[in-house]
């Protein structure tokens, strides 16, 4: 179940890398933007389509709760977003 979020809520987004050979390039992060989480999951969703891997690896973390960490979650998030006016 989602939570109430605050879709103007400013949020990093974040994207593991490809996965390298060796344990070097192994769970590493890297910052792509602070956004709000509307335009965040809208990211994730529309710009990334074609990166699956991209998709599934993303993060979104913000001050108010947990990272959101699932592709389903963001895509749920997404659809609210959609739905819901802009403020």
């Amino acid at each position: 179940m989602i939570a109430a979020y605050d879709l103007d809520e400013m949020v990093d987004l974040l994207a593991l890398n490809r996965p390298l050979h060796g344990p070097a390039g192994r769970g590493m992060t890297g910052k792509v933007a602070t956004l709000p989480l509307r335009e965040a999951v809208a990211v994730v969703v529309e710009e990334w389509a074609d990166d699956k891997f991209r998709q599934l690896s993303a993060v979104i973390v913000r001050p108010s709760g947990p990272a959101i960490r699932g592709f389903e979650e963001i895509r749920d998030l997404y659809a609210k977003a959609e739905a819901a006016p802009a403020s």
